[in-house]
């Protein structure tokens, strides 16, 4: 018992590497204490020896299998060196043992997103909320899991929660936009990436769909070439190591031709196109080539009126 009550008295005290080799000097004196390879767990992740967390968790949780808090910090770590199948199952048995243990069904949630098992990760989402009203993060998580899920209605409703919650998440105002978006309503979806932008001048969804729309709007009276071009410019530049830039390029070369700039139009999609190739992005680069035409005839590209 010295050394495991050292360890703990050494951790509040902010002094984490004695309290490590406390817990370890308990638990070598006794090999089945459960608190002392749980506390020894914890610590070692804080210091990113996952590995060893792990050894430490799992050890813990076989010598007390009612101990739900062990069972989800290691989901949590299995989780954090890639492997969400374990995680799951980690997570579920803490459920088992504490069927209203909301940061494991939240946890649970974040795993199955990551297995792309949306409707699975919602039900989770509102399992948290119905313990935790007031949990932004799972909120957040709820309404994007259902956008992604194509449930754009009840996003709507979710994304509207998260900013009555947080007005100023200037991420909710953008997915909030993208819900909009998905519904034809492009004059609501312009308002939420302006209000994103208002926010964090440099939120690269809210940048680059507010670009697109005022670059090829079906509808003439939201066209506005030179801000679109200004707008897609930031984007560019915020996306220029991301995987996202060739789509960027694509939004700023529609800007340019909007905006009567048709050699850099031409330039900047051609650009677009090359990346594009590379990524193996065929839809992206059928898209550019009949773009591409178009400006080289000096004619912008503009969505078609639904």
């Amino acid at each position: 018992m010295a050394h495991y009550n050292l360890g703990i008295v050494l951790s509040e005290q902010r002094e984490a590497d004695q309290a490590i080799d406390h817990y370890r000097r308990a638990v070598a004196l006794r090999p089945d204490y459960a608190e002392a390879h749980y506390n020894l767990g914890r610590l070692l992740v804080e210091h990113g020896q996952l590995a060893d967390a792990i050894a430490h968790y799992e050890r813990a949780a076989a010598i007390n299998p009612a101990d739900a808090e062990a069972q989800n910090n290691l989901g949590v770590t299995l989780f954090g060196i890639g492997r969400p199948d374990d995680a799951i199952a980690h997570y579920k048995k803490a459920l088992e043992i504490r069927p209203d243990y909301a940061e494991a069904s939240c946890n649970l949630a974040n795993a199955l997103i990551a297995k792309g098992d949306f409707d699975g990760a919602i039900a989770r989402y509102k399992a948290c909320l119905a313990a935790m009203p007031d949990q932004e993060e799972a909120q957040y998580n709820l309404a994007s899991a259902l956008l992604r899920a194509g449930r754009t209605d009840q996003a709507i409703v979710e994304y509207q929660k998260v900013l009555q919650m947080h007005p100023e998440s200037a991420d909710a105002h953008a997915n909030l936009g993208i819900a909009w978006l998905t519904k034809g309503r492009v004059r609501d979806a312009m308002v939420e990436y302006t209000k994103a932008l208002q926010i964090s001048p440099e939120n690269l969804a809210a940048l680059s769909n507010l670009a697109w729309l005022l670059a090829t709007s079906a509808d003439p009276s939201l066209r506005n070439g030179s801000e679109a071009v200004r707008l897609a410019g930031r984007a560019d530049s915020a996306s220029s190591r991301s995987d996202k830039h060739p789509t960027v390029l694509r939004i700023l070369a529609a800007a340019y031709a909007e905006a009567g700039q048709f050699a850099e139009a031409k330039e900047t999609a051609q650009h677009a196109l090359e990346a594009a190739n590379i990524q193996g992005n065929t839809t992206l680069a059928d898209a550019l080539r009949d773009e591409i035409a178009l400006y080289e005839l000096d004619l912008p590209y503009h969505k078609e009126a639904r």
